[in-house]
């Protein structure tokens, strides 16, 4: 059975490029181009990973973190994707529980090779988030 993954981007040639690369690995892929979007889609289908946009109009990525981590906890890996691997946001994301980052602009088998490598690790046990 595919592995599901869960593109969260508002740049529409992002979930395009991601979305090809992903399907041509043998990925299912499920787009969404804003933050409740993307709630929507985890509450409905079965994800298995989330490649998440940090910057987004609305509801941001670390918004949606919080959000996705508080009704699923660590159960779905969330990666967040980034055009500057250095800021601040990166790093609040990491300590709320994020399961990596993916520098933009990024080649297809870099973002796989990420992606496969997330979903090959083991899921921790507890989570920081509370109910």
């Amino acid at each position: 059975m595919k592995r599901s993954i869960l593109v969260v981007d508002d740049d529409a040639l992002i979930r395009e490029l991601t979305d090809v690369a992903l399907s041509q690995a043998g990925y299912h892929v499920v787009t969404a181009s804003s933050g409740q979007t993307a709630l929507g889609v985890l509450s409905q289908v079965r994800i298995d990973l989330v490649l998440l946009d940090i910057h987004m109009p609305g509801m941001d990525g670390l918004a949606v973190l919080d959000a996705a981590g508080r009704r699923h906890g660590a159960r779905i890996p969330i990666v967040m994707m980034t055009a500057d691997s250095g800021e601040d946001k990166v790093r609040e994301a990491r300590r709320m529980g994020c399961a990596g980052y993916v520098v933009k602009p990024f080649t297809p088998q870099s973002l796989c090779a990420r992606v496969q490598a997330c979903l090959d690790a083991p899921r921790p046990t507890h989570t920081r988030w509370v109910a």
